[in-house]
Formats: structure tokens, sequence, C-alpha cells
């Protein structure tokens, strides 16, 4: 005799889990049926569950002995109840439906099919199987493995269709990003000298040369653009491979979970947003390097999986936790602490972005002010420091040599560079900051090269 253990099971958790049925049990210890009652459905007051019929479906009736005592009892206790029965028979290699006219009706399904018979009466049926099955953190290893052996079973296709959206085809923007990342730190290894003749300078001009951001070159020099291209250049070749290597991993789970527009729009706009917030609130500093890129992902995968247990959430959770490991092990590596500022606005603004995208409007809720107060946050705290004018900025020597840099490759006027020049220098010697009295001269010199404007 066929076995319907895992069937029946789930129709009866079903059943009163989520369509509040009431189980009856009065009935003789021989019969294996359940029986359901729910009076206030509109449909179908009595459920009865069959697992054990062997005999031609012709043979079969609903009304036994159990289901008139049920009437009876429900017939007393809710006087004017309209009682109508669906009765599920799971029986072998047998598929068919039998409405009564009064109002009953008879399926017999198999292990195959049962879900989306019964589903033709109570759809939810199928979406909460789904999310059963996808809940793979209350499965056991050989739940999971059967499931996965089962191709027609929801586990499998969901597996199918993430493995789908990793595929390397499917990685449009993650590969795009990729190579942008590659591009600068080469053009800079085999062309650099010859389009920029940086040969000699220090690590922090050259830098700046390729894309950096610091806040002399936002606000003095107006160099706005510099907000979406300092995470392009990396001088330490070794940690470039390796970040890119690590991004690549997470950009990846973020394209296949978010969608690609989602991961395309939080790049774009969380970078400048992370660099205008740390060019205003450490504004002696340069910034460059992808790091800032992985913090921004991390978070937005983190802000996507929480509170979830579905199979992508979770494979990208296992998969991904060596971002959350790199980003606070690489600045106590390189004792660069200041990091730890790159890591925690990159994660905030990611993870506020992420969250801002998934958000559903019909679902507002106060949550909803966590993306706000963070995005706006970061946007009035920027704004406001960028704002305020110094005496005047202090000697920033990396500053003049990419825009000297610039000058000599024809790429910008010597009136930029003097306006530059001015920022350090237009007070009285008197007024100097003490940091530009010991370097008179140098800016002496300087304005003097510069001093006729094209």
């Amino acid at each position: 005799m066929n076995s319907f253990d895992k069937e029946k099971l789930s129709l009866v958790d079903y059943f009163i889990k989520v369509e509040k049925y009431n189980v009856y049990k009065v009935k003789p210890r021989s019969n294996n049926n359940v029986y359901l009652y729910k009076v206030d459905n509109k449909q179908f007051q009595i459920i009865k569950i069959v697992d054990n019929f062997n005999s031609d479906p012709v043979r079969y009736k609903i009304d036994d002995e159990v289901i008139l005592s049920l009437r009876e009892y429900l017939t007393k206790k809710f006087q004017r109840a309209k009682l109508n029965v669906l009765s599920i028979v799971l029986i072998v290699n047998n598929s068919q439906q039998i409405r009564n006219d009064n109002g009953d009706v008879t399926l017999f399904v198999d292990n195959n099919n049962y879900q989306n018979k019964v589903a033709e009466f109570f759809p939810s049926l199928q979406q909460n199987d789904s999310g059963k099955e996808e809940n793979l953190k209350n499965m056991s290893a050989e739940q999971i493995l059967e499931d996965i052996k089962d191709p027609n079973s929801k586990l499998t296709k969901n597996l199918k269709q993430l493995s789908d959206k990793l595929s390397m085809n499917n990685l449009m923007v993650t590969w795009i990003f990729a190579m942008l990342l590659l591009a600068i730190p080469i053009i800079q290894i085999f062309f650099g000298n010859q389009l920029f003749q940086t040969k000699g300078l220090d690590a922090d001009s050259v830098t700046l040369v390729y894309g950096g951001i610091t806040r002399d070159l936002l606000v003095w020099s107006q160099q706005w653009w510099r907000l979406w291209t300092y995470p392009l250049f990396d001088s330490n070749i070794f940690l470039l491979i390796l970040n890119i290597f690590i991004l690549f991993n997470i950009s990846r789970y973020n394209e296949a979970v978010l969608g690609r527009w989602k991961l395309a729009l939080i790049i774009i706009i969380g970078v400048p947003l992370a660099g205008l917030f740390l060019s205003a609130t450490m504004p002696n500093t340069i910034f460059s390097g992808s790091f800032v890129v992985l913090a921004i992902l991390w978070g937005a995968l983190f802000s996507y999986n929480f509170g979830k247990e579905d199979l992508a959430s979770l494979v990208s959770n296992q998969r991904t936790i060596i971002v959350p490991i790199w980003l606070i092990i690489l600045p106590l590596i390189t004792s660069n602490f200041p990091l730890y500022l790159v890591v925690f606005s990159g994660f905030f603004i990611g993870s506020a972005l992420g969250f801002l995208f998934e958000f559903k409007i019909k679902k507002i809720n106060l949550s909803i002010l966590y993306p706000i107060f963070i995005l706006t946050a970061v946007l009035i705290i920027g704004i406001v420091l960028l704002s305020i004018h110094r005496y005047s900025p202090p000697l920033n020597a990396p500053v003049v040599n990419a825009l000297i840099v610039y000058w000599n490759a024809g790429l910008t006027s010597k009136g930029t560079i003097q306006d530059m020049l001015l920022n350090y220098y237009h007070y009285p010697r008197n007024e100097w900051p003490p940091g530009l009295r010991t370097t008179g001269n140098f800016f002496s010199n300087l304005l003097n090269l510069f001093g006729n404007r094209k």
C-alpha cells in the first residue's frame, strides 16, 4: 500500500495553520482519515482527507459515519449552517474531480498533483508550500537532499533560477564595473608616463592625477566629477587585485538577488554620496580605491537579506561572508584606522539604498524612516561641512602637483592652478597659518610661474 504520510501531513498543516480549520476528533480509532471543520468558510465547511483508499473511485462515498456525526454536531451548534464537504482522497495514479448536486466535491489526487488540485479551491496552498520549501533553516539535511533530487520541487527550481542569475553571461553590471576598476590602473602602469609624466611623483599626487578625491579639488577647484572616479584607481596593485576578486564575488550576488538596474543605481548613487561624506568629514585626506564599493555592496546585500530565510538570501550570506571579514581586518593589517569610517559610511549608505529599492509602497511603515534618515544625514553633513570655507586650506602639495600634471597634459589652464594657489596664499604673510609660513618661498615661486593666465 502506498504511503501518503508526507502529503497528508502537509495538507493538515496547511488547513490548520493557514485556513484556520479545527480538527474533529470524535471518530473510531480504526479510522485514519482526518476530519476538519470551519463553519464560517464560504466554500467548504467540512474537509475530509483520506490516504488509505484502495478501491474503485466509483465506490467511494463522502458521507461515512464520522461525516454524519460531524454534520449533526455542527447543525446543533450552529443553526442554519451550510455544510458542504471537500473530500481529498490520496490515491495512486489517479486524478479526477467529482461534484455532487448538493455542492460536495471529491478530489482524487496523487502525490504529484495534490497541491495543484487543492489549490483550485485554496490558492494560497501553493504560496504557503513555496515559502515552506524555501525556509531552509527549518529543513534537515535529509529534507534538503530529498528536495534537490526531485526535479519538480520548488527548491530545485529556485536553485536553478539562482544558478542562471549567477551565470557569467548574466552579470553585465558586474563585468562592466570590474573592467573599469582594471582599466585605469592598467593605463597608469603601461601608459602613465607618456600621458601624464607622473614619474617621480609621490603616491598621493599620482592618486589625484588618476581621479582620487580630496576636499581641495572638490571645493576650491570645483572638480565634482571626482565623486564618481575615486574608486577607479588604487596605487597598490596587490590590494587592487584582491579587492576586485572580492568585489566581483559580492557584486554578482547583488546583481542576482537585487537585479541589474538596482545594482547599477546603488553604485551610481552610493559612490558619490560616500565620497561627499568622506571628503567633508576628513578634509585633509586623499581617498581612492574600490574598498568603499565593497562596503556599499555589502550594506545593500545585508539590507536585502535582513529577516529573510529564502534560498537566495541563505546562499548569498554564506558565499559573501568573506566581505565583512575583509572590511574589518584590512584596516588592522595596514594600520589605516580611518578606513573604518570608509567602511561604516559605505555600509550604511549601501544598506539605506538597498532597503529603499526593496521597499513596497503598499506596505509603508515606520521602517521607511531608516533610509530617509541615513541618506538625508549624509547629504546634510556633506553639504554643510563642504560649504564652510576655512580661513585658508592647509598645505596640500599633491593637489598642486596634480594640477600641474593636468596643465602639462593640456587638460587645465594656468588660471586654474593660480586660483588654487591663491586659496593657500591670498592672505598677508603675518596672517598665514603656521603651516604655510614655512613654505612661503615654495608658493612664491609657483605664483611667479603661473602668474600670467592663459
